[in-house]
């Protein structure tokens, strides 16, 4: 008896000491969440987003301009980054703040499942007046995404909501249109 409550008093002392390790590791490498400084932030940048082609051509306009982040630099458009202690950018996301419009939100492979998208999503909607509607389009198959944004409040609108009902079941991967009004 005294032999299990010794080994159950040291195994709950070394899952504590493991759990608190493990949390303030992960404070220790939250990113910082902020709008880019630009040009300063721009090499960090497209060293991020070509991480999404690591190994691919990039061939399409669509893929170097996202590359590149020439959109970016574009009058009435910020971007939101996930930068690490290191000075790593983790992850981007873009508003145009004259359409209320967010896209190009990605976050490198290596960082992914740790919350970044939702921090960046949210720095994205504090950039934004109440009472204005945020836009953004997903593949409807990218279900990491379009998970994210439906618990952030996001909505397939119109013919949308029909499309997004059909995609659980649907071999069809399309554009949808998404949207939440900001309270």
């Amino acid at each position: 008896m005294q032999r299990s409550l010794l080994f159950l008093t040291i195994f709950l002392a070394f899952i504590s000491a493991s759990s608190l390790a493990l949390v303030s590791n992960a404070a220790a490498v939250r990113p910082e969440i902020r709008v880019a400084a630009l040009p300063a932030d721009l090499p960090a940048i497209q060293d991020c987003r070509r991480s999404a082609y690591a190994g691919k051509p990039v061939n399409l306009s669509a893929a170097k301009s996202f590359c590149n982040a020439d959109q970016i630099l574009k009058e009435g458009y910020i971007c939101i980054i996930a930068k690490a202690r290191d000075g790593k950018v983790l992850g981007t996301a873009d508003l145009c703040t004259k359409t209320r419009v967010v896209n190009n939100v990605y976050v490198r492979e290596e960082a992914r499942k740790q919350g970044i998208a939702r921090l960046m999503m949210e720095a994205v909607e504090n950039e934004l007046e109440e009472g204005s509607t945020l836009k953004l389009t997903v593949m409807s198959k990218n279900v990491p995404a379009v998970s994210l944004y439906k618990r952030l409040g996001f909505q397939a609108a119109g013919i949308y909501g029909g499309l997004d009902a059909l995609s659980s079941v649907s071999p069809l991967n399309f554009l949808m249109e998404m949207e939440k009004k900001m309270g």
